[in-house]
């Protein structure tokens, strides 16, 4: 096609899934419990560092309604692969990212505070839990590493030889084999007029997905097929990590979903329970179903974020930005998931240098291992941190020069006309507006009559701070996705989809989308996704990349569907094919008014294959590859700081973004609410903290690890500057992440607008009432 197809908007009329949610009809992991199920409950690891000296099961086992007591001396005869690795990389000198082997049960170790360590089963739940507590384990304790700056030091434990120093993975972008663009960058450095510098944590944090992680496993002996119903955010990629896990073939695993409520992309990974739960179905050979609790969920679910970061932007008297250099630190727990090390590495330089023109960049990670729960993809994942640098940069490079830091984005955002735009990490970016979306947010902001506010807000003693959050992010993962269309015989039909929806709406904007390719009622079509064996394999709503990647492959397999469809019409309706147009949902043959429905070739062509005529029927899959997009925009905070108490008011939150062509204006506004209000939860609340010296979890329930509450969100004011994507057929860019992303920017530049400079400077992530306070009480001098 040589034009893109651009699905038309409607008027708002609901979502599909909303019926049944909000009249508690829901499907969720433990709504539905196989028939015959046992109960798991999990022993997990008090000790973030031990050795493991003996295990006695004898009494748990002997207590009343237990089934089975599995420890990993019950595994060893099957050999079962690494729970997660690292997805391979090559780092500094071609060297690779290196995963230790993770087990389902600990073994010889244990390392992190949680670590399963045996697997209860019983007839109830309550009895696999009476009987966990008569597991006797004796360990010996060893001294834990919890930091990432610390794992590096000399007199750090060393967790694993083949990791010497703790590291993990060595890494830098861009790649500088003779070392020229590192002599370039320094050259720029040692002449540039002006240079600054910024110190940057970006706290671990957890997912705290509204529903905790559910599973329910099976074994069919006839099948020889495991079966796992459990909430993820696409079967596919589950299934792949569970069975090489398993050591099976992906087709001996049937893996299913309904509603999961949230993920974050802490659900697309495989987990050790997945695999144990397996084991004990086929040992037992009846179902066993396990719901995290959610103290547990704090000390196994993937963590997100933990990484420390030192950045330099060197500018000339003008303030033009010259080169931007950065060091990180990350730290990526016991164990390395599948695409931990992407969230400090590929994923930071994929967003840089954000919308604005810098010649030359470099970042360099080391990522380490630490005895801390696994650190995997966390909203964003690694698109907050490289936007969180960059504007705090420049924030500090307006103090540094002397130029306001809105002057200072003004003059350095890449224009219209250097589209497309190739960065120095060689990432192009095909479309954008960055300056008419930050003179919008300006505007929209009212920057212009910020001061006499700020004037107004002295006079009630209180302080006002004016903060910028502009961001880019790179969408889309990995490039591949498949769709399929399956016609059904009361003359529906089904679009097959491999993204599985935690709230996003999936149902009803793909639905839309193929009924308005179509031409054919919204109601004609029902969307499926959730089921590894029915529906096409596909990476996952992840990255931002469903509305994008989701919709290209939609847009592939009608166009494949129709293809297939004129020819079956061109016989029922004895004409050429190439007389043969497809509109509204019929096939005609020109202007003659002998015309045939979609559904009736459909149903006729089953026919035709019966007979032998045709080879195959209307029943299609189809597949998209396009490359990633960037998603970008302009955030504002503007907040008010009590000085005597270190409360803050979010006073205003506008919020401009570019997510290319809409699909669905309700549905995005609410990604982008959601993304905000995670975001602010990083700024203001949230952190996941450990004990330096024992390495156990102290923020382990909503009691000491602080969620976003509804009297700290902002009224938001939003709007789109709609630049359509170039490189997919449907001009969408994503938007899953982009509050998540600019939100901890715009608050952050805000209170530090709104603080004494020497106050500004000692304030990190979470900034907290207390927090706030006590810069605001250090001394100057």
């Amino acid at each position: 096609m040589n034009a893109p197809m651009v699905a038309k908007r409607e008027a708002w009329t609901g979502r599909v899934e909303d019926d049944a949610l909000v009249r508690g009809l829901g499907r969720y992991g433990d709504d539905v419990r196989p028939d015959g199920a046992a109960f798991a409950v999990f022993l997990r690891s008090p000790h973030a560092f031990a050795r493991i000296v003996s295990v006695d099961v004898s009494a748990a086992k002997a207590a009343p309604g237990v089934l089975a007591v599995l420890t990993a001396a019950d595994l060893a005869a099957t050999h079962y692969h690494s729970v997660t690795h690292p997805h391979p990389m090559p780092g500094r000198g071609g060297k690779m990212v290196y995963g230790p082997h993770r087990p389902v049960l600990a073994e010889d170790r244990a390392m992190y505070v949680g670590e399963p360590v045996a697997l209860i089963v019983a007839q109830t739940r309550a009895a696999a839990e009476d009987a966990a507590e008569l597991v006797q384990i004796d360990y010996e304790t060893l001294i834990p590493v919890v930091e990432a700056r610390d794992a590096a030091k000399a007199e750090a434990a060393q967790l694993w030889p083949e990791a010497s120093g703790n590291i993990a993975f060595d890494w830098e972008a861009p790649a500088d084999p003779d070392g020229k663009n590192k002599a370039a960058i320094e050259k720029i450095f040692n002449e540039a007029v002006h240079i600054a510098r910024v110190e940057i944590v970006n706290q671990r944090l957890v997912a705290a997905t509204m529903e905790p992680r559910v599973a329910s496993a099976s074994y069919d002996v006839a099948k020889e097929m495991y079966q796992l119903r459990v909430g993820t955010q696409g079967v596919a990629g589950v299934r792949a990590q569970v069975s090489e896990a398993l050591g099976v073939k992906p087709n001996q695993l049937h893996v299913t979903n309904e509603d999961v409520g949230g993920g974050f992309g802490m659900k697309a990974s495989g987990y050790p329970e997945y695999i144990a739960l397996l084991h004990a179905a086929k040992q037992l050979g009846r179902p066993v179903h396990w719901a995290c609790t959610r103290s547990e969920a704090f000390v196994s679910d993937n963590q997100g974020r933990d990484s420390d970061w030192h950045a330099e932007l060197a500018l000339n008297r003008r303030g033009k930005f010259l080169a931007l250099r950065i060091e990180g630190t990350a730290n990526l727990g016991a164990y390395v998931t599948g695409v931990g090390h992407f969230c400090s590495t590929v994923h930071v330089s994929g967003c840089l240098p954000s919308v604005y023109d810098i010649p030359r960049a470099s970042v360099h990670t080391r990522c380490l291992l630490t005895n801390t729960v696994p650190i995997g993809p966390y909203r964003g994942a690694g698109r907050p941190e490289a936007n969180y640098l960059m504007e705090r940069l420049i924030d500090v490079a307006g103090t540094v020069t002397g130029i306001d830091p809105v002057e200072l984005r003004r003059r350095n955002l890449i224009g219209t006309d250097q589209m497309p735009y190739t960065t120095p990490f060689g990432s192009q970016y095909d479309s954008g507006d960055f300056k008419a979306i930050f003179e919008q947010a300006l505007i929209r902001a009212d920057h212009a009559g910020f001061p006499a506010r700020r004037k107004q807000a002295r006079k009630a003693g209180k302080l006002r701070g004016f903060g910028i959050g502009c961001f880019l992010e790179i969408a889309g993962a990995v490039p591949d996705e498949a769709a399929g269309i399956v016609f059904t015989s009361d003359r529906k039909m089904q679009v097959s989809i491999g993204a599985t929806s935690q709230g996003q709406g999936h149902k009803t904007v793909f639905r839309r989308v193929a009924a308005n390719l179509l031409g054919i009622a919204e109601t004609d079509i029902e969307i499926t996704h959730g089921d590894s064996i029915r529906d096409v394999p596909g990476f996952g709503a992840v990255a931002s990349r469903s509305a994008f990647m989701v919709g290209s492959a939609i847009v592939r397999t009608v166009e494949a569907t129709i293809e297939k469809g004129r020819h079956v019409a061109a016989l029922l309706l004895q004409a050429n094919e190439a007389d043969i147009v497809y509109a509204a949902g019929q096939f005609k043959v020109g202007d003659t008014g002998r015309e045939i429905s979609i559904f009736e070739v459909a149903e006729r062509a089953g026919e035709l294959v019966r007979s032998g005529v045709i080879s195959e029927g209307m029943n299609t899959r189809g597949a998209a590859k396009v490359p990633s997009t960037f998603p970008n925009g302009c955030h504002i905070a503007e907040v008010e700081i009590d000085p005597d108490t270190g409360t803050l008011e979010i006073v205003s939150y506008v919020a401009v973004g570019d997510a290319g062509n809409v699909l669905d204006e309700t549905i995005l506004e609410a990604q982008v609410h959601g993304g905000i209000a995670q975001g602010l939860g990083q700024a203001l609340t949230e952190a996941v903290v450990y004990d330096p010296q024992s390495g156990q979890l102290l923020s382990g329930s909503f009691m000491d690890y602080a969620m976003p509450r509804a009297d700290v969100m902002p009224m938001i004011q939003t709007a789109q500057v709609v630049v359509p994507c170039t490189t997919n057929p449907l001009g969408v860019k994503g938007t899953g992440e982009a509050g998540t992303t600019a939100a901890p920017c715009a608050i952050m530049n805000a209170i530090a607008d709104a603080l004494p400079k020497a106050a500004a400077a000692t304030l990190e992530m979470p900034a907290t009432a207390e927090r706030i306070w006590r810069a605001l009480h250090v001394k100057s001098n």
